[in-house]
Protein backbone atom coordinates (compact mmCIF):
# COMPACT_ATOMS: atom_id res chain seq x y z
CA UNK A 1 0.00 0.00 0.00
CA UNK A 2 2.80 2.50 0.48
CA UNK A 3 4.67 1.85 -2.65
CA UNK A 4 1.65 2.25 -4.01
CA UNK A 5 0.87 5.26 -2.48
CA UNK A 6 4.30 6.86 -3.50
CA UNK A 7 3.72 6.20 -7.23
CA UNK A 8 0.49 8.38 -7.33
CA UNK A 9 2.57 11.01 -5.33
CA UNK A 10 4.97 11.09 -8.27
CA UNK A 11 2.76 10.87 -10.89
CA UNK A 12 0.73 14.05 -9.47
CA UNK A 13 4.13 15.53 -9.04
CA UNK A 14 5.38 15.43 -12.64
CA UNK A 15 1.65 16.34 -14.33
CA UNK A 16 1.78 19.11 -11.99
CA UNK A 17 5.22 20.21 -13.04
CA UNK A 18 3.54 20.33 -16.75
CA UNK A 19 0.24 22.29 -15.15
CA UNK A 20 2.77 24.81 -14.03
CA UNK A 21 4.45 24.97 -17.38
CA UNK A 22 1.10 25.21 -19.17
CA UNK A 23 -0.43 27.69 -16.58
CA UNK A 24 1.43 30.67 -18.16
CA UNK A 25 -1.50 33.29 -19.13
CA UNK A 26 -2.36 33.03 -22.67
CA UNK A 27 -0.11 29.46 -23.28
CA UNK A 28 -1.41 27.58 -26.40
CA UNK A 29 -0.91 23.61 -26.73
CA UNK A 30 1.32 24.93 -29.30
CA UNK A 31 3.57 26.78 -27.54
CA UNK A 32 4.66 24.53 -24.73
CA UNK A 33 7.52 22.84 -26.45
CA UNK A 34 10.07 24.84 -25.10
CA UNK A 35 8.81 24.78 -21.39
CA UNK A 36 8.28 20.96 -21.80
CA UNK A 37 11.58 20.41 -23.11
CA UNK A 38 12.55 22.29 -19.98
CA UNK A 39 11.31 19.05 -18.30
CA UNK A 40 11.70 16.51 -20.41
CA UNK A 41 14.49 15.25 -23.10
CA UNK A 42 13.75 16.20 -26.20
CA UNK A 43 13.86 12.94 -27.50
CA UNK A 44 10.62 11.83 -25.12
CA UNK A 45 8.26 14.83 -26.69
CA UNK A 46 6.39 14.13 -30.04
CA UNK A 47 3.71 16.30 -31.04
CA UNK A 48 0.88 14.42 -33.08
CA UNK A 49 -1.47 16.08 -35.69
CA UNK A 50 -3.92 12.95 -35.80
CA UNK A 51 -6.60 12.78 -34.68
CA UNK A 52 -6.59 15.97 -33.03
CA UNK A 53 -3.44 18.00 -32.08
CA UNK A 54 -1.65 16.94 -29.16
CA UNK A 55 1.52 16.03 -27.08
CA UNK A 56 2.47 12.64 -26.10
CA UNK A 57 5.26 12.21 -23.45
CA UNK A 58 7.19 8.95 -22.82
CA UNK A 59 7.64 9.50 -19.02
CA UNK A 60 8.98 6.13 -17.13
CA UNK A 61 7.40 3.54 -19.43
CA UNK A 62 4.13 5.90 -19.11
CA UNK A 63 2.53 8.01 -22.09
CA UNK A 64 1.70 11.66 -20.71
CA UNK A 65 -0.75 13.17 -23.06
CA UNK A 66 -1.66 17.13 -23.51
CA UNK A 67 -4.31 18.13 -25.47
CA UNK A 68 -6.79 20.90 -25.82
CA UNK A 69 -9.60 20.74 -23.04
CA UNK A 70 -12.56 19.93 -25.80
CA UNK A 71 -11.15 16.53 -26.86
CA UNK A 72 -10.53 15.20 -23.09
CA UNK A 73 -12.63 12.74 -20.92
CA UNK A 74 -11.13 12.75 -18.00
CA UNK A 75 -7.74 14.40 -17.53
CA UNK A 76 -5.42 14.62 -14.18
CA UNK A 77 -5.41 18.87 -14.64
CA UNK A 78 -7.20 21.27 -16.50
CA UNK A 79 -5.15 24.61 -17.00
CA UNK A 80 -6.15 27.25 -19.59
CA UNK A 81 -7.41 24.67 -22.64
CA UNK A 82 -5.16 22.44 -22.21
CA UNK A 83 -6.09 18.72 -20.52
CA UNK A 84 -3.32 16.19 -19.00
CA UNK A 85 -3.09 12.93 -17.81
CA UNK A 86 -1.81 9.71 -19.10
CA UNK A 87 -3.07 8.10 -21.95
CA UNK A 88 -5.81 5.39 -21.99
CA UNK A 89 -7.29 7.74 -19.19
CA UNK A 90 -7.62 11.04 -20.77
Amino acid sequence: MKFEKYITEAKDEIISKIAAEAGVPGAKLMSLRRPLESIFPKKDIDFVLSPVPHYRIKYKGKTIILVNKKYADDADEVVNNIAIGYEGKI
